[in-house]
């Protein structure tokens, strides 16, 4: 409906769900057939990723943490290896708070998801980049988990947006000027952890297969990765190799 505040992804998303439901009511005999959903289209954006620019100065920004204050490294040092390990992996924010260091082997440089603590409900070995690793070993503790946070979820991403104002990060609003949009808060303008992943998926799809992307992305569908792919073409266009008009050549020599 104009003036809505539901966005056309939320609502497919909860179609998707109806869908489902009535599908395995047809599979039980509940229903004699599923009807069709037409699904809202959904607006194509670009979506918003770490720059290497940016990563840096909110690394150089981890010195101002004060949290977490129990565990036995320095904040800045927790918070650095959090942040690498999230950009040079693409792990989602939950799978690396639920990292054990029984799940982790510095020396092969390995780490292992476990189907509970991930999306794809399925246990998955990563190799990690020596810069990870390294990074690890200064975090290196006698918890069960690499990455524990006793305080609730939502302070975690308020710690996050604190370092990002010391690194001087100040987005512009992607959806600024547009209609229905409502008010601009001030996460519009900071990055979200889910940035990190799509800083990943960016960065390094250009250098890696489809394939290859998805295994470490742990992309159920083909599909999700195809997106992140063209994205980067997008980013990343070819110029140096474009026609340029013979005239306009020499015009400019």
């Amino acid at each position: 409906k104009p003036g809505s505040r539901v966005s056309p992804a939320t609502i497919n998303k909860d179609l998707r769900h109806v869908r489902t439901a009535l599908r395995t009511a047809a599979d039980w005999c509940y229903l004699e057939r599923v009807p069709k959903f037409k699904f809202l289209r959904e607006p194509r954006k670009l979506p918003r990723y770490v720059t290497p620019e940016h990563f840096a100065a909110i690394y150089g920004a981890c010195d101002v943490a004060r949290l977490p204050n129990d565990v036995q490294c320095p904040p800045a040092d927790w918070w650095r290896a959090l942040l690498v390990m999230a950009q040079m992996t693409g792990w989602r924010i939950g799978e690396l708070l639920s990292l054990r260091w029984a799940d982790l082997d510095l020396e092969s440089g390995t780490a292992v998801t476990r189907h509970h603590d991930n999306k794809g409900h399925r246990d998955a070995k990563v190799p990690l980049h020596s810069v990870v690793t390294e990074h690890l070993r200064l975090v290196r503790s006698f918890d069960d988990l690499v990455f524990r946070w006793t305080p609730n979820r939502r302070t975690l991403d308020s710690e996050f947006a604190r370092i990002q104002v010391a690194a001087g990060i100040d987005l512009p609003c992607p959806d600024a000027g547009v209609e229905d949009h409502g008010e601009c808060t001030a996460a519009c303008h900071r990055y979200s952890f889910h940035d990190e992943r799509r800083a990943f998926a960016t960065l390094n799809a250009p250098q890696m297969t489809r394939e290859a992307l998805q295994a470490l992305m742990r992309h159920q569908s083909p599909d999700t990765t195809d997106r992140y792919i063209n994205m980067a073409r997008q980013l990343n266009p070819a110029v140096a190799d474009l026609h340029v008009p013979e005239f306009l050549s020499q015009s400019c020599s």
